[in-house]
């Protein structure tokens, strides 16, 4: 499992929709880290909620101006499904755990699908996490959350 490494981080979404935006002033780095990890530089994980924000955000006709079409994030997703990331496997815990992180804390919104891809994280014992939303994650003892763009 790949929780058992120190050295293993989770992709956020976002690193994903870099990696695949030509267009983002962070297309390159991600790109590169992707490219690591599917080189065996790098060991990585992502969750099936980053595969299906992935799809959504991708697909989104609000966020892009020629978004991609089903078929076309599909075929991305299965890249990602066919890489040497790794899929993590939900437990069954990651809402319970998801519960008691909000507990104390002021989550309202779409910040619980932060909530819950820590709470899968922490289930699969990864510590650090990737991503261009750092601040997004500072709140969650116990994980360390990394930008690769600064």
């Amino acid at each position: 499992m790949i929780g058992s490494s120190n050295d293993s981080v989770l992709f956020d979404t976002n690193i994903l929709v870099y990696s695949y935006d030509v267009n983002s002033p962070n297309h390159k780095v991600a790109q590169k880290l992707r490219d690591a990890v599917n080189e065996g530089k790098m060991k990585a994980a992502i969750a099936p909620q980053n595969l299906l924000e992935l799809y959504s955000t991708i697909t989104n006709v609000a966020k892009n101006e020629n978004p991609a079409s089903p078929n076309e994030a599909i075929l991305e997703v299965k890249k990602f499904l066919a890489s040497r990331f790794e899929l993590i496997e939900l437990s069954g815990r990651e809402l319970e755990t998801t519960l008691l992180l909000i507990k104390g804390n002021h989550v309202t919104s779409r910040r619980i699908f932060d909530v819950y891809l820590v709470a899968t994280m922490l289930s699969n014992g990864i510590k650090t996490i990737y991503t261009a939303n750092e601040r997004d994650f500072e709140i969650f003892k116990g994980i360390k959350a990394v930008n690769p763009f600064k």
